[in-house]
């Protein structure tokens, strides 16, 4: 069994690899995946790179990216691609599947398995994954350091204190939410004692973590975050900025932001997400199952060969994560992978305890078939959301996303910008309100001259301009007639920009154009 199951858990790994790693560059970038990717330059390029308190996150996203990008020999920000930014989160989110692997023995290898297979295919973990963003770190650190705190507790090995501490401390230099998981597997671990020893918990508690091991794991996270945050020491504020970034965001947490949602706003996109002319989504299998292992936990019998200790642990701290995230007003759909991971996990769970209540051959026929077309029914959203409804308005994974028809604004600028004489020194002007021009500052960052601004320029100057389709600044009907409008371009759902150019250099993009193009047909002057 262990071989086979060896086996079966290595190609389940494969699974959880191909369909995160494969087609990297299929969706546009998001905005958010566009900023990181500007901030990957700072951490590259000879411009020291350095924490902003006020914006963005932490800088382990763009060191461990630096990684690809040296392996594939990427001699320059302009030769970057989408699938180099994304191969780091994706990688990440694989590790997921791969580092359960050394937690059979809290929760049996049965388990394991399944917990395995639904990482693997998750609809959310899978997307997510294939994000330029933060999220996929901060799960892998997380789950780093609960397997810590469980092989310590164990073991009592000081080993295990400090990659514990290293774990908390690069979820620290990850993202400022480390708070949210690291307080709930805080108080699941204290809840877990006094349930399990009751009165006399916390002397037994103190001696369980004797306090120099406590302090060493303190200094190893210390170390890590430290070493992050300073840019590896080269700059001593960062650490300090770590701290004085919870001034703003805690303002966005309190309603200070366009991300407000109602409380069930993460399980309405993971359950039962429905939008008019689509069909319904649902990762509701994994919370279903996820069910019988909370009961198991709360009676504490029949987990079988899952720790008990283990599951009342995993139970409360995926119950307070979730209440974490569900009760703060700000949301981002992404910041569910956290306590999404832990029902996976439950899930696996959950599986193996069902299958020890059903005594009932035919009971259990059933059960793994609905076990086995739930499966199916998984992988075949996780094709729908990765690879095929990628960037539609109707898959609950996707928030705020670029469309593909931008695409064409990028590539047509970049058409004119080579039968310009200035080539990639061509002036583009680009005003549109709130800084909403996002993700053009990545697909135009190999021209030198591109000035952006939050409302429409009073004398415009560039061959080139873009300008938001809500302003309706209708710049071709200027009795010079210097611009004409050459189209309108979706940039976000039902988000426009405008695109003019200047007439001479439209009529020597005509003359210039391909043959089959002309065929096609443009707008003429």
């Amino acid at each position: 069994m262990t071989r086979a199951g060896a086996w079966a858990f290595l190609l389940i790994v494969l699974l959880g690899l191909g369909v995160r790693c494969v087609r990297l560059d299929l969706r546009p970038m998001h905005n958010d995946e566009a900023v990181n990717a500007i901030r990957q330059a700072a951490a590259w390029q000879s411009e020291p790179y350095r924490y902003d308190p006020a914006e963005h996150h932490g800088p382990t996203l763009y060191y461990l990216s630096l990684i690809p990008i040296r392996l594939r020999g990427v001699a320059s920000f302009a030769e970057l691609d989408e699938a180099t930014l994304r191969l780091t989160p994706a990688l990440a989110g694989a590790a997921l599947v791969l580092l359960l692997w050394p937690l059979r023995q809290a929760m049996g290898l049965p388990a394991i398995l399944v917990a395995a297979l639904f990482t693997a295919l998750s609809p959310a973990l899978v997307f997510y994954s294939r994000n330029f963003i933060h999220e996929m770190l901060l799960a892998l650190s997380t789950l780093v350091l609960g397997w810590s705190a469980w092989a310590y507790i164990r073991s009592r090995q000081m080993g295990w204190a400090v990659m514990g501490g290293a774990a908390l401390g690069f979820m620290h230099a990850t993202k400022e939410t480390f708070l949210l998981p690291a307080a709930a597997m805080g108080l699941a671990i204290l809840g877990v004692a006094r349930w399990e020893w009751g009165s006399g918990w916390q002397t037994r508690l103190r001696r369980a973590v004797p306090t120099a091991h406590l302090v060493v794991a303190l200094l190893a996270a210390l170390a890590v975050s430290v070493t992050f945050y300073t840019s590896f020491f080269t700059h001593p504020r960062g650490p300090l900025d770590s701290v004085l970034s919870y001034l703003p965001w805690l303002r966005r947490a309190a309603g200070d932001s366009p991300h407000i949602h109602p409380w069930y706003f993460y399980l309405e996109r993971l359950l039962w997400f429905h939008r008019p002319r689509g069909w319904v989504w649902s990762e509701g299998i994994i919370f279903i199952l996820a069910f019988p292992a909370v009961l198991a936990a709360w009676r504490g019998h029949g987990p079988g060969e899952i720790h008990r200790g283990w599951l009342r642990c995993l139970v409360l701290y995926t119950g307070l994560l979730t209440v974490f995230y569900s009760v703060i007003p700000y949301k981002t759909p992404w910041c569910a992978v956290g306590f999404w991971h832990g029902f996976v996990l439950l899930a696996g769970a959950g599986v193996v305890v069902t299958w020890r209540w059903l005594s009932h051959p035919g009971a259990r026929v059933l059960f793994v078939a609905w076990g086995a077309i739930g499966a199916l029914h998984l992988a075949w959203q996780c094709v729908q959301a990765n690879f095929i409804r990628h960037s539609d308005w109707r898959n609950p994974y996707v928030y705020a996303q670029t469309v593909p028809d931008l695409l064409g604004l990028v590539n047509r600028v970049k058409e004119l910008a080579a039968v310009h004489p200035d080539g990639p020194r061509m002036l583009i002007q680009v005003a549109v309100p709130r800084h909403e021009y996002w993700p053009l500052p990545w697909y135009w960052r190999a021209f030198e001259r591109v000035g952006w601004y939050d409302r429409f320029p009073d004398e415009p100057v560039a061959p080139v301009i873009v300008a938001a389709a809500e302003w309706n600044v209708r710049w071709d009907e200027r009795s010079d007639r210097r611009w004409l409008m050459a189209g309108m371009y979706e940039i976000r759902p039902k988000v426009f920009l405008e695109l003019y150019v200047e007439l001479e250099l439209w009529k020597h993009w005509l003359e210039t154009r391909p043959a089959a193009e002309e065929e096609a047909g443009s707008p003429v002057p």
